[in-house]
């Protein structure tokens, strides 16, 4: 273990015990500029009761997964811990935790009675030797992965301030006989399922306010029309069945307008319709293909990809269409943005390089600065953020991915993982509001 690293348990360690156990934090801005993720150990979750060891090791696998993906916290890595199913789980010797550099621990045990599963986890402050958050969650075995959910979230809010994203779910196109389907699935690739029709093309799926349902291009009629269905994969209703194209679509922040590409004259433009379908309007009026709208965080501004200057780049102007102006002006094929929720965030857009790779940048909305996040391992497409902000999931092709499969990275482009729950070539994806649960 390094000497900053020895340090930075030291000062987390004591601003935990400087506060009541109720209200305790991480003294840190998640990605700050002295930011470190949070090392925590997950050891497996111990069978308690009738038939758990399937079940045990089911959820043990979930926590550690989602652990990883947390970007406040770091999955210490289990091949290093000692020993731990010979300590009690509500009694850890702590002194282990901390040789393999854990400065938290969870523990968990799982009864299973009949088609149910009682689920207690607990969170220990390593440094300071104590238990911080103890609960107990009823589930059916099928939705175990729930219990993880809610106690991570409370977790990161107890660390961070900031509520977590595992009650959020991403949306996604994938193939099925006879075409395209929109499915949707916890963050970490669990509980899929598909709610559009499965021999029809549907594309494009973006979220409705509040997760009350998706909006998505389909072809059922014969054209590519918007159409918007609930999560239950029922009251499917047509949104927009202009002449062309009705696609692309983004809902404002305040839940309250659409904006979506349609060419209903023959030329793709963008538009903006009440979020019923009602009172289109026309924002965009140019010679090149202006596609692919995306809200800024306070609804003020939308950026969008246009053809204008001869290749697609990325064009910010304001949510009435006025003041239209180039943001990127490296490369010649910029496409997908997607503008972070977070105050001030950045817009990630996927781009092709000079040997026609593709790959995951951002770019500042106000200075045009671009990162990129992406480099060197297949092509990476399709960037969308979390609702908080500090993560993005994509698609990429990269070696051993086996087509376009679905992948997490945080915002700033470390930590990038395979949502290996999701299988399949994917498209698209779509990462929708917190849902609770």
């Amino acid at each position: 273990m390094t000497k900053s690293f020895r340090k930075l348990i030291l000062v987390v360690g004591a601003l935990l015990v400087a506060v009541p156990a109720s209200a305790q934090r991480m003294q840190i801005a998640v990605g700050g500029a002295n930011f470190r993720p949070y090392p925590v150990a997950a050891p497996d979750i111990v069978p308690a009761g009738g038939d758990a060891n399937k079940v045990a090791k089911e959820l043990s696998a979930i926590l550690q997964i989602d652990v990883d993906l947390a970007r406040s916290l770091e999955l210490v890595p289990p091949n290093t811990y000692l020993a731990p199913d010979k300590e009690p789980v509500t009694k850890p010797n702590f002194q282990n935790w901390t040789n393999v550099g854990a400065s938290g621990l969870i523990r968990g045990t799982v009864a299973v009675a009949g088609k149910n599963a009682k689920i207690n986890l607990r969170f220990y402050d390593v440094v300071a030797q104590r238990e911080v958050l103890a609960r107990e969650y009823d589930e059916s075995i099928d939705r175990g992965s729930r219990a993880i959910h809610k106690f991570l979230d409370e977790l990161i809010e107890t660390l961070t301030g900031e509520k977590g994203i595992f009650s959020s779910h991403l949306a996604y196109v994938r193939k099925t006989r006879g075409g395209k389907a929109v499915f949707v699935a916890d963050m970490d690739g669990g509980a899929e399922r598909r709610i559009t029709a499965e021999g029809i093309l549907s594309l494009l799926p973006a979220w409705l306010p509040g997760g009350a349902g998706i909006i998505y291009t389909s072809y059922a009629d014969g054209n590519p029309d918007l159409w918007r269905i609930g999560l239950d994969g029922q009251n499917a209703k047509n949104l927009s069945n202009q002449r062309g194209l009705n696609t692309g679509a983004q809902v404002s922040p305040d839940g309250r307008r659409i904006a979506l590409t349609l060419s209903v004259d023959g030329n793709t433009e963008i538009y903006v319709m009440d979020v019923g379908g009602g009172n289109v309007r026309r924002l965009t009026d140019s010679w090149g293909q202006d596609v692919s709208p995306t809200w800024s965080p306070d609804g003020s501004r939308i950026a969008f990809v246009s053809s204008r200057a001869g290749n697609p780049h990325i064009y910010v102007m304001n949510a009435d269409g006025s003041n239209a102006r180039r943001l990127t002006f490296q490369g010649n094929y910029n496409q997908e943005p997607d503008w972070s929720p977070r105050a001030g965030g950045q817009i990630a857009f996927t781009a092709r390089d000079e040997r026609m790779k593709y790959d995951i940048f951002v770019v500042d909305p106000d200075t045009g600065v671009i990162t990129r996040l992406t480099q060197d391992e297949g092509n990476n497409e399709s960037p969308t953020h979390s609702p908080d902000g500090h993560h993005i999931a994509f698609v990429s092709t990269r070696a051993g991915a086996g087509g376009r499969r679905l992948y997490i990275m945080d915002v700033d482009g470390n930590n990038q993982r395979l949502i290996a729950r999701v299988q399949g070539d994917v498209e698209t994806p779509s990462w929708g509001p917190r849902l609770g649960y």
